[in-house]
């Protein structure tokens, strides 16, 4: 670690010790649980009789529409425990039951359609990160990580059970969550719990705990009595299965086989796990969704893969969205051109230990082409300060795409208030980072703030990177270096007390990109002066910006059109209109037109949702980028249908279709999944691949199946 970072860490610490004066006060919601001898029959029916005695809780109010106000329906949420699992049970009561919306079927599909109930657990009690669970009027569960009270990690999954009925007076849900499916401290009687309510349409969305509208971990309430719960073994033993066939059908060449793969999940204690992966298999993993470079920086792509996600938050490092993020898991297991590359063998150790959060990670990547096979390590560690903020340090070392050396130290401090010096919440981050490259000398540090006001009424922020030309995190993401830069905006909202609107928002932007002598690259000023929001969560808005750009070399736009090196300066008008997501038919459309470097740019897309009820829903999406520019033009055509059946909440069949004019590839993705039970899986999977020839007809390019079987062992 050079000079710079340990005084950037030294810094660290004295802004922890001089922002200790601030807390967050007022007293939090609470009450005590009670251990139950006779577990509850998850079916949905609230008659077991120990329900009677649980503890229970009924005093919700209303984030949406009216902050505070009273729910126009009753939730009374009742929960109990027992050596081996935590259970929920929610009477969500309806004056009108048959309007009730229901129409999810697939276990693990966002349900922003229906009416919902969801739960969260801060089963460390520290106010930062929780559990997310969340159910539908049909069973369906949907689970997520919400990280340092910012980041959602929807891709998370975990083993829990659910089941729900509609009932004369409204619906009603029974949960059981795993003790062995979360981590916790086992010397604490005292979680962070909160609850949530959806009545999706009245657009009503009710609390148990929340400030400013919001519920992150820091605004949940307590659940007192927690004692001499049991994890067993702590033992997750799930081997897996695939047969794969696939073909190339450019070569003529078809290969078959069998391969077996095996993760071994072990908690060492209740807070602290490690993981191994042996022969670790992808095939099946859910597909990406094409996009389209409209500038000359590399596209980002989100990760899908199991392995990875498990305990995922836990190696998030600065709150960094994209570019300059230390470790971003996709440069694993992957080539540069995003061909999979064999993972050998893998193990993670993640959890927590005191106030301390720790994640480790090693890979041995199988090697490709001209690649050696590769041994990857990730540390990350953090240490709970105040009473919602931390500071960290993260490691990396190792190159997956090439045979030079690489390793990265960063240290990050995140500040959170939620009973800041103005009144208000106010978040900060501060961030530093240096690589080495076997390959690079020098110039190769990153460092980054960020200061927010995130208010209701009124919300401030301002953003400043600063990244060196030469860093280099071979297990990260950069796709812009050699820059400062700074953004700042501001949104003012109102909520009218009466009338259509629900709110109204004026927003103002700039963003200023420099080299490292301060020269300008990128300048834009984005103005929203008005966006409107619907009592019925339909949206309109209307946006203005002027951009200047400086380009210092060549480029090809879509692989065809030149943008010559020089400076640019244009104006962009974009207008967008999306109806509600509770409508059966959601539709959303996009115009943006305007200057683009040399020519214009006109964009225009369409998306299309139907939910024809929960057994079907379609999905359509097309994106047009009209591009003239002094070199040509070019109109390049984005397009995906989706469609998902689901015979029941066991059985279902997602099938995904793209076209992508510019890369001149489409594809086919469709999977049939048989889930009897959460832990165990049944999923086939075919690929179908083709190239766009000049006339528009398709060739067929590759092709593969394959069929996965899984099982988790519990002990």
């Amino acid at each position: 670690m050079t000079k710079r970072l340990l005084i950037v860490a030294m810094l660290l610490l004295f802004a922890t010790e001089a922002l200790a004066n601030y807390s967050v006060n007022g007293e939090r919601k609470s009450f005590e649980i009670r251990r139950t001898d006779s577990p509850p029959v998850i079916d949905g029916v609230l008659d077991d009789a120990v329900w009677e005695d649980a503890a229970f809780v009924d005093d919700f109010h209303q984030t949406a529409p009216t902050n505070g106000a009273a729910p126009t329906e009753r939730t009374v949420v009742r929960v109990t425990y027992d050596d081996e699992f935590l259970y929920i049970a929610a009477n969500l009561q309806d004056s009108d039951p048959a309007a009730i919306q229901a129409k999810q079927l697939i276990q693990g599909k966002m349900f922003y359609s229906d009416d919902r109930f969801w739960v969260t657990l801060d089963s460390f009690n520290n106010k930062r990160n929780d559990y997310f669970f969340q159910v539908n009027a049909n069973g369906v569960r949907r689970d997520a990580l919400r990280e340092n009270n910012a980041r959602f990690i929807d891709e998370w999954e975990a083993i829990w059970h659910a089941e729900s009925q509609v009932h004369e007076n409204g619906w009603a849900t029974e949960i059981a969550i795993p003790f062995k499916s979360i981590s916790f401290a086992p010397d604490s009687d005292t979680w962070g719990i909160n609850f949530g309510r959806g009545i999706v349409r009245k657009q009503e969305y009710d609390l148990w705990s929340s400030y400013e509208r919001q519920d992150w971990p820091a605004y949940g309430g307590e659940v007192t009595g927690i004692s001499e719960i049991e994890q067993g073994l702590g033992l997750d033993v799930v081997p897996s299965v695939t047969a794969s066939r696939s073909k190339d059908r450019v070569a003529g060449v078809e290969t078959n086989g069998v391969e077996p793969s095996l993760d071994i999940r072990y908690r060492i204690t209740p807070s602290l796990s490690a993981t191994f992966t042996f022969n670790t298999d992808f095939s099946t993993a859910e597909v990406d969704e094409q996009q389209v470079a409209l500038d000359r920086f590399s596209l980002f792509y989100p990760e899908k893969r199991d392995f990875f996600l498990q305990d995922a938050g836990i190696f998030e490092f600065g709150n960094i969205n994209t570019n300059g993020r230390p470790f971003f898991s996709r440069r694993i297991g992957l080539s540069e051109d995003g061909e999979e590359v064999g993972i050998i063998a893998g193990a993670k150790l993640t959890g927590r230990v005191g106030d301390f959060s720790v994640g480790a990670l090693a890979i041995r990547q199988e090697a490709y082409e001209d690649i050696t096979a590769k041994d990857l390590f990730v540390a990350r560690g953090s240490y709970n300060v105040l009473d919602e903020s931390s500071v960290g340090f993260i490691v990396t070392h190792g190159d997956p795409t090439s045979n030079e050396s690489n390793a990265v130290v960063g240290v990050d401090f995140l500040y959170r208030n939620s009973d800041g010096p103005f009144g208000e919440i106010l978040t900060g981050k501060f961030w530093a980072q240096q690589s080495e490259s076997s390959d690079l000398d020098g110039d190769d540090q990153a460092f980054g703030a960020n200061f927010e006001i995130p208010s209701d009424k009124l919300s401030v922020y301002v953003d400043l990177q600063n990244i060196e030309e030469n860093f280099r995190p071979a297990l990260g993401f950069v796709n812009r270096e050699g820059i400062r830069r700074i953004a700042t905006g501001t949104r003012y909202r109102t909520r009218p007390e009466t009338g259509y609107w629900r709110a109204i928002n004026h927003r103002v932007d700039y963003y200023l990109t420099t080299d490292m002598d301060g020269n300008t690259l990128s300048e834009r000023i984005a103005i929203e002066p008005v966006g409107l929001y619907s009592n019925e969560d339909d949206y309109v808005f209307l946006r203005w910006s002027r951009q200047r750009e400086a380009v210092l070399e060549d480029f090809e736009l879509f692989d065809r059109l030149n943008v010559p090196a020089g400076e640019y300066e244009f104006d962009r008008y974009r207008a967008q209109i999306r109806t509600g997501v509770q409508r059966p038919l959601r539709v959303e459309l996009t115009v943006e037109n305007g200057g683009y470097f040399d020519g214009t740019r006109l964009m225009k897309s369409v998306e299309l949702q139907w939910r024809q009820s929960e057994h079907l829903f379609l999905g359509l999406a097309y994106m047009e980028n009209d591009v003239d520019l002094s070199s040509g033009s070019f109109k390049s055509r984005l397009a995906s249908v989706r469609t998902d059946i689901a015979f029941n909440s066991r059985w279902s069949w997602a099938n995904l279709v793209q076209f992508d004019n510019t890369a001149e590839v489409a594809g086919i993705n469709s999977r049939l999944r048989y889930l009897p039970e959460a832990g165990k899986e049944i999923v086939l999977v075919l690929n179908h691949g083709a190239t766009i020839n000049p006339d528009n007809s398709f060739s067929a390019t590759d092709s593969d199946l394959n069929l996965r079987v899984s099982y988790i062992f519990r002990y």
